[in-house]
């Protein structure tokens, strides 16, 4: 004879479950804040920007993606993780964002806070270059700025690149359709020691043509990020994968009648997580989607 459970017992013991699982996870994050406070003693990260490392972090947002399971949607996995990483990599080394709040600001706060928590202090500035012109000032502050530019806005990647502030990621990081934060953009940072080179290449070009180069790059295998035009001279910021030679970027260029010319790498990304499976929005990727951008 099957023995019947009262709902209000089976209630009261799937929340006592519940109580423990969260126990364990406060549990575990204090075991976490122990360690990053010894790392800070061993590696006296305090300077300089050191405790950054995006393609690490790219790295563990990939395996995450892989091992989810469940009825949680993965952004919210995802932002929890950010949070606590933005957290303790913040205690390591103070730094604050700065955010490009010139087209769409409560968008590009959503954005900030989605990535960077609510921890870090975050500061709203009027566009682009002014976002760059503050992380120039810092030592390891971040700026974030949107991709999609007023007319207006000047080419902002012309002041990126050697020892001044460069792209290092790209967000979203997990790109599926009607996922909160959304905004696309580029995260910018001075110099960093990172063990690991970017997988995508930004290249700031200048050209002659008034032909859109952008089916032509694609076919390639390349995205034209952004693009601004001065009568008949235009300033474009391309990506491409790390190992291409600048040259076949330009060949593509000309193949769509531009003539491009000053190739200059002004930064670089981990390649985002193309998450399109019918799932996406509750159960998370499946292996095909995260495996193939690695």
């Amino acid at each position: 004879m099957t023995e019947t459970i009262d709902p209000a017992t089976r209630l009261a013991g799937l929340r006592r479950e519940i109580d423990g699982i969260d126990e364990e996870i406060h549990r575990l994050l204090v075991a976490r804040s122990a360690i990053i406070d010894e790392l800070i003693k061993v590696k006296g990260t305090a300077v300089t920007g050191a405790a950054f490392r995006p393609a690490r972090e790219a790295d563990l947002m990939r395996r995450l993606v892989e091992r989810h399971r469940g009825i949680l949607p993965v952004v919210t996995v995802e932002h929890l993780w950010r949070e606590i990483v933005s957290t303790f990599t913040f205690l390591q080394a103070h730094y604050e964002v700065y955010m490009d709040g010139g087209r769409d600001p409560v968008a590009m706060r959503d954005l900030a806070r989605f990535y960077f928590g609510f921890t870090v202090p975050a500061h709203l500035e009027s566009g682009p270059e002014e976002v760059i012109a503050a992380v120039a000032r810092s030592v390891s502050d971040l700026g974030i700025v949107q991709t999609a530019q007023p007319s207006w806005v000047g080419p902002w990647w012309r002041l990126l690149g050697g020892d001044g502030p460069r792209i290092i990621a790209r967000l979203p990081f997990i790109e599926l359709p009607g996922r909160v934060a959304d905004l696309p953009a580029l995260v910018v940072s001075n110099p960093i020691s990172e063990p690991i080179g970017p997988e995508v290449l930004a290249h700031a070009l200048v050209g002659v043509g008034d032909r859109d180069p952008s089916e032509a790059l694609e076919v390639e295998g390349f995205e034209l990020l952004a693009r601004h035009d001065d009568g008949p001279r235009s300033e474009f910021l391309v990506a491409a994968p790390a190992e291409t030679p600048v040259e076949q970027v330009i060949a593509a260029f000309a193949r769509a009648g531009v003539e491009v010319r000053e190739p200059r790498v002004v930064g670089g990304y981990a390649r985002p997580i193309r998450h399109v499976g019918p799932s996406a929005g509750a159960s998370g990727t499946t292996d095909a989607d995260a495996s193939a951008n690695r």
